[in-house]
């Protein structure tokens, strides 16, 4: 298993950490460590071990040199006649068989003040010897010297009744045990890496079969993971640690896909709630245009209206007066024939002006193509398309219906009015507020429909002009003054009437009312566009 870098940023001691990391895998930092640590104890264990037997073969040679010196002493002490030179050298020669280290074994008495030996198993007598001999007969006591190459000297000192007659030395050698201690060394120092690296490799095999496999089964399905394929699952090969965390791993990867399919559903229906929202956003975009295209002809339509009916009123009465003079003098007696066709003549030409002007308050008038129409739905098509603004000013709508309302209208001018009163009641809650739409039948066999708004009101000296042409209190970037003008033609075009109620301060309520559809036979078919 590699260490990734990521988190630390360039340049830091953690990054460089991390790229050590990634460069020396876990396979290979483990079985190093665990050969430095193996190296490290079984070294200096090895080593002490070689240490404390040195020392104790040391010690037990020099003791039993020690030993030897004693039991010469003794030998000659319990001895009630002296023993002879030869006798001497028998004991002496005895005592070296029993102790193979030595290397030579001595009795020294003091003859005029100077130490002379009395036996020897060697044939040579060191002059350290005899100084060893002289310090042991002097002090009375067992002395041991310093090593001289290699040669160790042990003095125990030989009493005679109650004084000391002289002393036994033993000479031994500890090149045997510096040798035997090399060699040790040798050997130790020859198995320890042996052993190291044998235990090392077999530790790699171990946890190669026990953890890098495992661990690499975990690490292959992480990457199919995160590749996307979610159903991938880590074989669980063992029961034990790597085991818990494969199957963990498992249940998270399981729980993983549950979300992930929970997830793509609900995507799947969010896009196509999306979608139909979009459709319906589309739609209402689709209706605000045309609305907008009809408010402007609606605009136009009554201006041009509301001029030809001017003109028409200003054309007509002058009109109306030479027509009836022009009756007058044709119906009086002795008027010329000639001055009688020449009177046809203008009354003619004032009948073609008369209908000139009535083709243009015809033309003035916005054609209608009445259907059934559900003023519910119409009603809810108004609140799709007033909902943005609605939201933006902080109003809040509410649409009540009570039993079925149909009427025979031309949906898209009752829509244009409905919409007109709705937009009129926002003007007057800039600051946010309640709009209450009321739709229902009435026992009159009529529509009521009441459109009431929660904001300024309008001056009680307004209220009887408010559905004249051009009458508005709105600035001229806000409105023409021709809305409530066009949804009182709109109504009256449909056979029905508006009123308002007002109080300043407490808001206005715009009552329509129109007449009923009649009930059709069978099933019902909705407005246009509906």
């Amino acid at each position: 298993m590699t260490a990734t870098s990521e988190g630390p940023q360039p340049g830091t001691s953690q990054s460089r950490l991390s790229v050590a990391a990634l460069l020396t895998p876990l396979r290979v930092r483990l079985p190093l460590l665990v050969a430095l640590v193996l190296s490290v104890v079984v070294g200096t264990a090895a080593y002490w071990e070689v240490e404390l037997f040195g020392s104790s073969l040391t010690a037990s040679i020099t003791d039993n040199a020690r030993a030897t010196a004693q039991a010469v002493a003794d030998d000659i002490e319990v001895n009630e006649d002296p023993l002879t030179r030869p006798e001497l050298g028998d004991l002496l020669h005895e005592f070296t068989w029993a102790f193979p280290s030595s290397r030579a074994i001595l009795v020294v008495t003091m003859q005029a003040g100077e130490p002379a030996v009395v036996a020897n198993t060697s044939s040579t007598n060191g002059k350290d010897w005899l100084d060893l001999a002289r310090r042991t007969i002097a002090e009375s006591q067992t002395v041991t010297s310093e090593p001289m190459k290699s040669i160790h000297l042990v003095g125990v000192p030989i009493k005679r009744d109650g004084r000391v007659w002289g002393a036994a030395v033993v000479t031994y050698s500890l090149t045997s045990v510096d040798e035997l201690w090399r060699q040790a060394r040798v050997v130790v120092f020859a198995l320890v890496p042996a052993s190291v690296i044998l235990v090392t490799l077999l530790l790699e095999l171990l946890m190669r079969r026990m953890v890098h496999r495992p661990i690499g089964l975990i690490r292959k399905t992480m990457t199919r993971v995160r590749t996307g394929d979610l159903a991938a699952r880590a074989p669980v090969l063992r029961s034990d640690e790597i085991g818990a965390v494969a199957r963990g791993l498992n249940e998270m990867l399981a729980e993983m896909e549950g979300f992930h399919d929970e997830l793509q559903d609900r995507v799947r229906e969010a896009t196509v709630e999306l979608r139909a929202r979009n459709e319906e956003l589309v739609e209402s975009y689709r209706r605000v245009f045309t609305l907008r295209e009809a408010l402007a002809r609606a605009d136009q339509m009554a201006a041009v209206g509301h001029m030809a009916a001017n003109v028409a009123h200003q054309v007509g009465t002058p009109l109306n007066l030479i027509s009836g003079y022009v009756q007058v003098i044709r119906d009086e007696a002795g008027v010329d024939s000639r001055v009688t066709r020449r009177l046809e003549i203008v009354q003619e030409q004032i009948a073609k002006v008369t209908a000139i002007v009535r083709t243009m308050l015809d033309r003035a008038k916005p054609p209608t193509a009445k259907s059934r129409t559900d003023l519910a739905l119409l009603l809810g098509r108004v609140a799709v398309m007033a909902r943005p603004k609605l939201e933006a000013q902080g109003v809040s709508l509410d649409v009540r219906r009570s039993g079925e309302a149909h009427v025979m209208a031309d949906a898209l001018q009752l829509e244009l009015a409905l919409l007109n009163l709705v937009a009129n009641g926002l003007d007057a809650m800039p600051r946010g507020g309640r709009l209450t739409v009321t739709v229902g039948a009435t026992d009159a066999g009529r529509v009521r429909i009441d459109v009431a708004d929660s904001g300024t009101g309008i001056d009680p000296a307004l209220l009887p002009r408010i559905f004249e042409p051009w009458m508005t209190t709105k600035t001229a970037d806000r409105g023409t003054g021709l809305g409530l003008s066009i949804t009182r033609d709109v109504v009256t075009g449909h056979g029905g009437t508006i009123t308002v109620k007002s109080e300043v301060g407490a808001g206005s309520i715009f009552t329509v009312e129109l007449p009923l559809a009649p009930v059709e036979e069978g099933s019902e078919t909705p407005c246009p566009g509906s």
